[in-house]
C-alpha cells in the first residue's frame, strides 16, 4: 500500500489525504464504521470498503449509521451515493467490535478523509472529555475556546491550541463538567481574530466528544462539527463571510456598509482595509465616496469565504467590484501563491506582473484581479516583482525587491493614476 500522507495520532486516530493500493484482510469478526459527510460539494456520499457499499448515504453535514465491516486491514473509501468511484481512502487496521468514523471533507479543491476511532475509556462520573482534531490546516495555527455561553474571551485562556508548525493536529482529551457550552476558535494568539464560533453544545455526563475543525471556502475561517464517540454527529458550517475594503481611487474618503455591518467609515483613499467578519448572502451594500454613493452591483458572499471589495476610478466616478479571495496554502509546499489586483485608475489596456522575470499575470484591466500563480521560494533570497503597463513601456511603473515564505499567498495592489500609482505585495496569509 502506498501513502501520500498518514499520521498516527493518539486514541487510534489516522489521518489520509491521499492514498492509493490496498493491503486487504479481515480477522474474525467485524467492527462498527460509518462515514460523515463534512464536504462542500457532495450532497450524499456511501462508505465503501473496497469498492463495496458498506454504509450511507450520508447528506451535507450528517452522519451515516454504522456499517458492519470484516476486521483486519481494509481499504474505507468514501464516493457520491450511488456510485463506487472512490473520491478518497484510509487503509486502516479494524479491531473486532470497535467503531469508527470516516470523515470526508475537501480543501482547495482537493478531496480528503480523516480517520477517527471511538473506542476511548468512558469518562468518570459527572464528567465529560473534550478533545479537537484540526483538518482545516490552511487556517494556521488557531485557539480553540470551550467556555459558558456568552464568556469575555479576554478573560480566559485558550483550552487547546492546534495548528502550529510541529504540532500533532490532534489534542489530548481535557476533563469538563456537563452542561452547555459556546465553542470559539480564534487565530493563535489573537482573540479579536474570531475564525468559528459554535454559541451552544450540549454536552452531557461521561461522553468522549471529539470538535473537528474543517476547511471553508476561503481558507482563512473554518468549519466545525462535534463527534460524539459512538453517539450523533452535529455539523456547524460557518455562518460569516470575510470582506475588506481596497480604494485605489486617488484621494478624498471612501465608505461601505451593509444594513447589518459598516466595514469601512471615511477611510482615507488609497488604502488596503482588514478582513471584517459579515453575513453571507445577498445583502445590498452601500459604497460612497466623499460622501457621494457609488453604483454597487449585486453583491452575493458565501459562507466561510473571502472576499475584497475594490474601489476604483475618480473620486467623481468610482466603480466598485468584488473579487473573491483564495486563502488555501499552495500545494506545494516550497512555494507561494501570488496574483495581480488592479486598482487604478487609468491602465485601461490592463497591467502585466513580472516575478523574476517570470510572467505571473498579464493584461489585468481595472477593477480585476488575475488568477493566482505559483511562485518558487529560495530561502535567503528575495524575489525580484515587476508590474508595467500595456503597451509596455522602458521603465516599469514598480521594481519591488521582497523575501516570499513558502507556503505564503500574496496580493499585489496596484492603486490610484500609473504616473503615481502606489504597489503594495500584501501578504494575505
Amino acid at each position: 500500500m502506498k501513502l501520500l500522507l498518514k499520521l498516527i495520532l493518539g486514541s487510534g486516530v489516522a489521518l489520509a489525504l491521499a492514498l492509493t493500493g490496498c493491503k486487504s484482510g479481515s480477522g474474525s469478526g467485524s467492527a462498527s464504521v460509518r462515514v460523515v459527510n463534512a464536504t462542500h460539494g457532495h450532497a450524499s456520499i456511501d462508505l465503501l470498503v473496497s469498492g463495496t457499499k458498506y454504509a450511507g448515504p450520508a447528506t451535507t453535514g450528517q452522519a451515516s449509521s454504522y456499517g458492519s465491516v470484516p476486521s483486519g486491514s481494509q481499504t474505507v473509501q468514501w464516493a457520491d451515493s450511488g456510485t463506487v468511484t472512490a473520491l478518497a481512502s484510509v487503509g486502516p487496521s479494524l479491531s473486532e467490535s470497535q467503531a469508527y468514523t470516516l470523515i470526508a471533507y475537501d480543501s482547495n479543491g482537493l478531496l480528503k478523509a480523516a480517520w477517527v476511532g471511538e473506542n476511548d475509556v468512558a469518562p468518570a462520573a459527572n464528567t465529560l472529555n473534550l478533545r479537537v482534531i484540526d483538518l482545516a490546516t490552511d487556517a494556521g495555527a488557531v485557539d480553540v475556546y470551550v467556555t459558558a455561553p456568552g464568556v469575555d474571551l479576554n478573560t480566559v485562556n485558550p483550552n487547546f491550541s492546534v495548528g502550529a508548525s510541529g504540532t500533532s493536529p490532534s489534542t489530548a482529551f481535557l476533563a469538563f463538567t456537563p452542561g452547555t457550552y459556546e465553542i470559539r476558535v480564534t487565530a493563535n494568539g489573537n482573540k479579536g481574530d474570531l475564525r468559528l464560533d459554535i454559541p451552544s453544545v450540549a454536552l452531557a455526563n461521561q461522553q468522549n466528544v471529539v470538535v473537528l475543525l474543517t476547511p471553508t471556502l476561503g481558507g482563512a475561517l473554518v468549519d466545525g462539527g462535534v463527534l460524539i464517540e459512538q453517539g450523533a454527529y452535529t455539523a456547524s458550517y460557518n455562518g460569516n463571510a470575510r470582506v475588506r475594503l481596497v480604494s485605489g481611487v486617488p484621494g478624498g474618503t471612501v465608505s461601505a456598509s451593509t444594513a447589518t455591518t459598516t466595514l469601512a467609515s471615511n477611510l482615507p483613499s488609497p488604502s488596503i482595509g482588514s478582513y471584517a467578519m459579515v453575513p453571507p448572502g445577498a445583502a445590498a451594500w452601500t459604497v460612497s465616496v466623499n460622501g457621494a454613493a457609488a453604483a454597487v452591483p449585486p453583491i452575493t458572499l458565501s459562507a466561510g469565504s473571502d472576499n475584497t471589495l475594490l474601489v476604483t476610478g475618480q473620486q467623481a466616478s468610482p466603480a466598485v467590484s468584488l473579487l473573491v479571495d483564495d486563502n488555501h496554502a499552495p500545494a506545494v509546499t516550497t512555494m507561494a501563491n501570488v496574483r495581480l489586483v488592479n486598482g487604478t485608475t487609468d491602465a485601461v489596456n490592463g497591467l502585466t506582473l513580472t516575478v523574476d522575470s517570470a510572467i505571473v499575470a498579464n493584461g489585468v484591466v481595472p477593477g480585476s484581479s488575475s488568477a493566482y500563480a505559483n511562485v518558487r521560494v529560495q530561502a535567503s533570497t528575495t524575489s525580484h516583482f515587476e508590474v508595467s503597463t500595456l503597451p509596455l513601456t522602458p521603465t516599469p511603473i514598480a521594481a519591488i525587491d521582497r523575501t516570499l515564505v513558502a507556503g505564503g499567498v500574496y496580493t499585489v495592489f496596484v492603486l490610484g493614476n500609473t504616473a503615481t500609482a502606489i504597489t503594495k505585495i500584501w501578504a494575505d496569509r
